[in-house]
């Protein structure tokens, strides 16, 4: 009888086109993450809003920690996907909030880790994993960009909404959204991160026009 852990190591084989896909996601995302590393470099109100939106999704220093909120670099991919962010989750979350993905928005991706916890059965999984083609170039950590994050702005209430009153007509409801005006909508506080450690994570995504790089955090 298989065991638990027997069972969680199965996964489908991945196949050349997975591969293929994997690797679009990640150029895409470095891409993105260029591009709005640029803006924020040339303009201080793009970067003074990137510090506003880090601080209210929730922004950690230790990527590798198990505090809630984002990387800085992940909180970076996720605006550089969608402007403005108040407050993302996966779907779950939302659905616990009262609340579900409205018709029609599309996940934003974020950058996930392979065999982040170092035990030895996780050393052994990270390692089939790479000899499948889960990886990035050999400069950095191997990570692949998964797409499951909404924020609230692209959420509708479930039943009614303790923010402003908005009620769906009926569970097949799935067109009546909160006003903009919802408080629901409203920048969370929180601490926003220092500008000088901004700048230099908006410099590392910087790179040459024929080299491409890996996450940094």
């Amino acid at each position: 009888m298989a065991t638990a852990t027997e069972k969680r190591r199965k996964r489908r084989p991945v196949t050349d086109e997975m591969k293929a896909q994997s690797q679009a996601s990640r150029a895409a995302a470095n891409d993105a993450l260029h591009n709005y590393a640029v803006l924020c470099l040339s303009d201080p109100a793009e970067l003074e809003e990137f510090r506003s939106i880090a601080a209210s999704i929730g922004w950690k220093f230790d990527p590798a920690s198990d505090d809630g909120g984002y990387s800085l670099q992940n909180a970076a991919l996720l605006a550089a996907q969608r402007r403005p962010l108040v407050h993302c989750g996966g779907f779950d979350y939302w659905l616990e909030q009262g609340r579900c993905v409205a018709e029609g928005e599309k996940a934003l991706g974020t950058f996930r880790h392979i065999g982040r916890k170092q035990t030895e059965e996780q050393k052994a999984e990270e390692k089939k994993l790479a000899e499948e083609g889960w990886q990035s170039s050999k400069r950095g950590p191997r990570y692949y960009v998964k797409r499951g994050t909404w924020d609230v702005t692209q959420t509708r209430p479930i039943v009614k909404c303790p923010r402003c009153g908005t009620t769906p007509t009926g569970p097949e409801d799935r067109t009546t959204l909160c006003p903009p005006d919802c408080a629901v909508f409203a920048p969370r506080p929180g601490g926003k991160p220092p500008r000088e450690l901004v700048l230099e994570l908006m410099q590392a995504q910087l790179k040459d026009a024929d080299e491409e790089h890996g996450p940094q955090q």
